[in-house]
């Protein structure tokens, strides 16, 4: 009976620890580091561009940058992935503000230049892209407003833009359809373990800290309330963090029009590396048709075997 004992509390103990494991490196943001300082800025793109510093409805503070274009009214607001910086998307950002659109690119609750609060997969970092919105609004006449996301932030765009019907189009690079599925995915593969039980307490973990539910973070459930919004999936079809089948089962489970890119060989948000010339010349163009931006004297046209 000891020893019956001594098993149980050990197997609960891995049971906890695993499960915490989880709940860190998903939920909680990483350590400030001095590195965080000397990064890239739309200094070095040479954009015409302005540092802004919101605030969401639950008193967060982030940073924004505004690459801008005066008379323009499309803009497309850029939300980049789990843990990134937005340094990460300065690249595309920019390329799209070559191409005539406003661009807002921001970072989430708990990074490099925010307050530190939880990771929420995009249950709470909705609130940023809201406040994204509402300044976009309140800045730029007229706006006619896209969204470009990429990983997590293409689940806060699909979020969002469910509660914001005034959003136009979305491009979702990578997104997943379901976080306790993506979760419960990740963990078998890298544990050899049956996923739900872990992903189950770590879920709890993180309703115990912020209030969330991981049930609150699925893209599937709120695909009716984009209709009939054009939505552009682009996936890598090599990804081995968000399986190429998320893509596809929102793609099919949407009713609005869509378009989908799988890119072989692409790992996950890779798409961009792939090919950067094909990447901005699709996205752009999608951008341009469905927000009324004439940029036939910006886009070169891309042939049926450039894409792949």
């Amino acid at each position: 009976m000891a020893y019956a004992a001594l098993a149980a509390v050990a197997l609960l103990t891995v049971y906890v620890l695993i499960s915490y494991v989880i709940y860190r490196r998903a939920f909680v943001p990483d350590k400030p580091v001095f590195l965080d300082d000397f990064t890239f800025t739309p200094f070095e793109f040479q954009a015409d561009s302005e540092e802004v510093e919101l605030v969401t409805a639950d008193g967060i503070s982030f940073g924004a940058w505004h690459f801008r274009q005066p008379g323009s009214p499309q803009t497309v607001i850029v939300s980049g992935g789990h843990k990134g910086q937005r340094t990460n998307s300065l690249g595309i950002s920019a390329a799209l503000w070559h191409k005539g659109f406003n661009v807002i690119l921001y970072s989430y609750r708990g990074m490099p230049g925010s307050d530190r609060a939880p990771i929420t997969f995009g249950i709470k970092e909705v609130l940023e892209l809201q406040a994204v919105i509402a300044f976009a609004r309140r800045r730029i006449p007229h706006a006619r407003i896209g969204l470009l996301g990429y990983s997590m932030g293409a689940v806060v765009s699909l979020l969002g833009a469910a509660g914001e019907p005034g959003v136009e189009a979305l491009v979702l690079d990578s997104p997943f359809s379901d976080l306790r599925t993506l979760l419960a995915e990740n963990v078998r593969r890298a544990a050899r373990l049956p996923g739900r039980p872990f992903v189950w307490l770590a879920g709890l973990m993180l309703r115990l800290r912020s209030g969330s539910r991981l049930s609150d973070c699925s893209p599937q459930a709120v695909l009716s309330s984009l209709e009939p919004r054009p939505l552009f999936f682009i996936h890598g079809g090599a990804d081995d963090i968000t399986s190429v089948n998320h893509s596809r089962r929102l793609y099919d489970g949407y009713r609005g029009p869509r378009e989908i890119w799988i890119v072989q060989g692409a790992p996950h948000t890779g798409a961009y590396f792939a090919d950067r010339p094909l990447y901005v010349e699709r996205v752009a163009g999608f951008f341009a048709r469905h927000l009324g931006l004439d940029v036939s004297g910006h886009l070169r046209l891309v042939d049926e075997e450039d894409v792949s």
